[in-house]
């Protein structure tokens, strides 16, 4: 009985092992969005150069309401095709940034902003500059979002 059992605990931790190594590898493509989870709600905003009109326009949107946007857990992130990416005010390698672009399929010359929610998933899209208000209101219409709202009613 006693063999029969470890036969079973070593096929289990085999299983354990090849199906941690598959996702892994599924999972490695969201490394830097990971640490966010079940904290914050990242904003991202892809753009061909970091000197694009539209993303110019979406940071100057962003400062512009940054009460509104800190208050709901909001942290930044701007992939860039050429240039320099950041996430949360921190650098994003070359690597990362194109793993963040293939997992969401933006194209090297394409805008587009995607709101991922606290439990990682995608939230929101829209490929061009967007109304804030409208990321506002889907962020407060989040079930999360309501108990937060709840507990800390406090605004800018």
């Amino acid at each position: 009985m006693a063999t029969k059992r470890g036969v079973h605990g070593l096929a289990l931790a085999l299983v354990v092992l090849v199906v941690s190594t598959v996702l892994g590898s599924a999972t490695a493509t969201a490394t830097e969005l990971s640490g966010y989870r079940w904290e914050s709600r990242p904003l991202l905003v892809f753009a061909p150069t970091a000197s694009d009109p539209r993303l110019v326009e979406t940071l100057k949107r962003i400062d512009a309401t940054r009460c509104d946007f800190t208050g709901r857990d909001m942290v930044l992130g701007v992939v860039v095709a050429e240039g320099d990416s950041m996430l949360d005010g921190q650098p994003v390698d070359a690597d990362e940034s194109r793993r963040l672009k293939d997992q969401f399929a933006i194209g090297d010359d394409a805008f587009s902003v995607v709101l991922i929610g606290k439990d990682g998933g995608e939230k929101w899209r829209v490929d061009e500059v967007p109304d804030l208000r409208t990321i506002y209101a889907v962020v407060d219409g989040m079930p999360m979002r309501s108990r937060e709202m709840g507990t800390d009613p406090s605004s800018c």
